[in-house]
């Protein structure tokens, strides 16, 4: 249990490290500029493997050891956390700060929402998952660690593959999760199952927060109407909750992040799309000046990277939350940057149709 404490802390020190530098002003030019601490969380998440990305395909696609991406990787994190408390570190403290003072000014509306996550922890971590797919994403960050290779052996198998899968090649979530092991020493299982679940558990629900903060708190009028916003705030997202909980049928976006919390579909379907929901809710008011656009972009790549079930659902729903946006506000110079943030969909969407018409392969080993 102080293992898997000690690394969802270190996740969020991490990711609010990668978040601060998109997010957080840095200069006295931008002291104007205010960001909620927990978008920045949200943002640092998919800035996160973002970067991973570009780090592990290289050594992967040239069938390089899980031990040369893991020493890559290691300085890479380590020099983004160590610039972002030179840049940021101030407005961290002065934001923890914050932080405690909201806390003993709302005690009830803080129990409450503290109750009511440590519900979804438990229920995320200790959930029996039996799926296929799940023993997939645990099967391959332990088949990695044990054969210090990256995708070249079948999880399922242990056979060695000749070729890469491209439906799981970009998708490199699952490897940023064996370099941990690798370092940590950590099993794959208690990661996975238990890390990353309550990780992007707790991440979601900070979405759920923002969204009803924003609807609720500062929506002009509505503060004074509501007795206690805060409180209602954790109302609304005790309803999300109730909701996730009973709207489990099959392939909902509530029962995999119930039951199946750290797969990649999991956290596209509810991570990744209510984080867009969010920006553009911020955006349609215009109330957010802290670089939109290119959150949103970093928001529709990162989640490409996390799995290939962005490719589709993202552009979907850009196309029908922005579109209509762009045409209400008369802001043409928003179709470019829209179309910006569609194209990481569409280039691996496109990817893996050349690849499954076998215009192209990528083998696992030399030729």
């Amino acid at each position: 249990m102080l293992v898997i404490a000690l690394g969802v802390i270190c996740n969020f020190i991490i990711y609010l490290a990668f978040g601060s530098l998109i997010t957080m002003p840095y200069n006295k030019k931008r002291e104007g500029v205010k960001c909620p601490l927990l978008l920045s969380v949200v943002t640092g998440f998919f800035f996160y493997y973002f970067v991973f990305f570009f780090v592990c395909v290289p050594p992967m696609q040239y069938f390089r050891p899980l031990s040369m991406l893991t020493s890559i990787w290691v300085p890479v994190v380590a020099s983004v956390v160590l610039l972002s408390a030179v840049f940021n570190g101030k407005l961290w403290v002065k934001w923890l700060k914050n932080a405690l003072s909201y806390v003993r000014r709302h005690p009830a509306a803080i129990i409450l929402l503290t109750v009511l996550l440590s519900i979804q922890i438990v229920l995320v971590s200790c959930t029996y998952n039996f799926t296929l797919d799940a023993a997939y994403y645990v099967a391959n960050v332990a088949t990695s660690v044990d054969t210090n290779m990256m995708n070249v052996y079948d999880p399922f198998t242990g056979a060695w593959q000749d070729h890469y899968e491209m439906r799981y090649f970009f998708a490199t979530y699952s490897m940023q999760d064996s370099v941990v092991c690798q370092l940590t020493g950590i099993p794959a299982l208690i990661w996975t199952k238990s890390v990353m679940a309550i990780t992007i558990i707790l991440l979601t629900n900070m979405v759920y927060i923002m969204i009803a903060r924003e609807l609720i708190v500062y929506k002009d009028g509505r503060k004074d109407s509501i007795r206690n916003p805060e409180l209602a705030v954790v109302i609304m997202t005790g309803i999300m909750f109730v909701v996730n909980l009973t709207f489990i049928t099959i392939y909902t976006s509530s029962l995999f992040l119930m039951t199946r919390t750290y797969e990649g579909k999991a956290i596209v379907g509810n991570l990744a799309v209510m984080t867009l929901f969010y920006l553009f809710i911020r955006m349609n008011d215009e109330s957010i000046n802290v670089r939109p656009w290119l959150i949103t972009f970093i928001v529709c790549f990162g989640a490409a990277t996390i799995s290939s079930s962005a490719n589709m659902l993202l552009p979907v729903e850009l196309t029908v939350l922005f579109i209509p946006m762009i045409f209400r506000k008369k802001k043409w110079s928003m179709l470019l940057k829209y179309a910006a943030c569609v194209v990481p969909g569409v280039v691996f969407s496109l990817v893996f149709v050349l690849y499954v018409k076998g215009y192209f392969v990528l083998y696992t080993f030399p030729k």
